[in-house]
């Protein structure tokens, strides 16, 4: 857990040359993280970035001499929205220790720590949307419940491909993920019956050029500047952790995800990829991630009513018309693979459909609440 306010770590200045210029190196409590921080214009909203495994958050502002348009940093900042890209610790160089045994908890709560800490110099009312990618789908949760225990509850949470906090949704292996020596989840590992992640990654950066009729990153700076090995217990899976002989239960992970306390988890905006090389993502996410908003609507909203037999049939039907369209409303897809938000083309739409994806969020929390509070019901956007 986080024990202090995040501080620039004492280590900064040796490993500034490690560091883009755009980047500080920042402690969340206990943990180190990489932060990018580009302030909104005015009072407009910021992106929380979260990047997924074998990843630093340079996915979304990119790297030294490359294309500006190619990363949502670019076109976040064309609107006026605000960036903030926290990379959790790793064996990238810019880390002087490893922590093998982070947890999700721990995530979040040094992403919240960071978070609070640099928001309070922008101007009220201070608004943000948590964004994760991939395996941040795992901390989501723990993120959105921190900020609004710090008294910056987010506009919601927007998964950009992100895994949902269900164990076994990504594939477990009975001798477990492979570790570097130190006891990171080695994702560039080769072995038999096992996936090629780093390689199925490198493709997909390829198709990304030629999408976008240029090298977006090219394959040595991917390596780099971007790659990196990751903290198993991230992953938020029941495993066979090989470092320690021993295996972390479904009970283990279900408590520290909050799987089953529907209520705590945010409202979520989907953006989904939809090419067959990130099958999973392209066709279950707007299902898997819209089961969460419906128990949250239910959870937050009509368990607490105290007579629902005294709702009006139309004011009902309403209620019923807009669960049944919760997956629709709150979806989005960008052409491309697991990258679709790299590129010009994906960070463009990825970008535009995160905004819009915000302004439904609120409006649909706006809509539930007029209904319970029998209040007019807000004007049709």
């Amino acid at each position: 857990m986080v024990a202090c306010s995040p501080t620039i770590s004492e280590s900064a200045p040796r490993l500034a040359a490690a560091l883009f210029s755009n980047e500080l190196f920042m402690n969340g409590g206990t943990f180190p993280a990489v932060v990018f921080w580009r302030p909104p214009t005015g009072t407009n909203p910021t992106v929380v970035f979260l990047p997924g495994g074998g990843h630093l958050a340079r996915v979304a502002y990119g790297h030294p001499g490359a294309d500006p348009r190619d990363f949502l940093d670019f076109w976040l900042r064309k609107v006026g929205w605000g960036l903030l890209a926290v990379s959790y610790p790793s064996d990238h160089p810019i880390f002087p220790h490893l922590y093998p045994e982070m947890t999700v908890s721990d995530w979040g709560a040094s992403v919240t720590a960071i978070t609070l800490d640099l928001l309070a110099t922008c101007p009220a009312p201070r608004r943000v949307i948590v964004a994760g990618w991939s395996m941040a789908g795992r901390v989501a949760r723990s993120v959105c419940r921190g900020l609004s225990r710090g008294g910056l509850p987010p506009i919601g949470f927007i998964s950009l491909a992100a895994s949902a906090p269900f164990p076994g949704l990504v594939p477990v292996f009975e001798r477990g993920e492979p570790v570097t020596e130190a006891g990171l989840w080695d994702l560039s590992a080769d072995e038999p019956g096992l996936p090629t992640r780093h390689a199925n990654w490198c493709a997909e950066l390829a198709a990304l050029s030629a999408d976008n009729d240029r090298v977006v990153i090219p394959e040595d700076v991917y390596q780099r500047d971007y790659r990196i090995n990751t903290p198993l217990l991230l992953r938020g899976e029941p495993q066979f952790l090989r470092s320690r002989n021993a295996v972390v239960s479904v009970a283990e992970v279900t408590d520290e995800l909050g799987t089953f306390d529907f209520g705590s988890h945010p409202l979520t905006g989907v953006i989904a990829p939809t090419r067959p090389s990130d099958a999973r993502h392209a066709l279950t996410d707007s299902l898997t991630w819209g089961f969460l908003n419906a128990q949250h609507v239910f959870e937050r909203y009509v368990s607490r009513c105290p007579d629902l037999s005294a709702i009006r049939p139309r004011v009902w039907e309403q209620l019923r018309s807009l669960m049944l369209d919760l997956p629709r409303r709150l979806t989005r897809t960008v052409s491309g693979g697991h990258f679709f938000f790299v590129g010009e083309r994906g960070a463009k739409a990825t970008a535009r459909h995160l905004t819009n994806l915000a302004s439904e969020i609120a409006f649909l929390q706006a809509e539930v609440s007029a209904i319970f509070c029998n209040q007019p019901a807000p004007p049709t956007k």
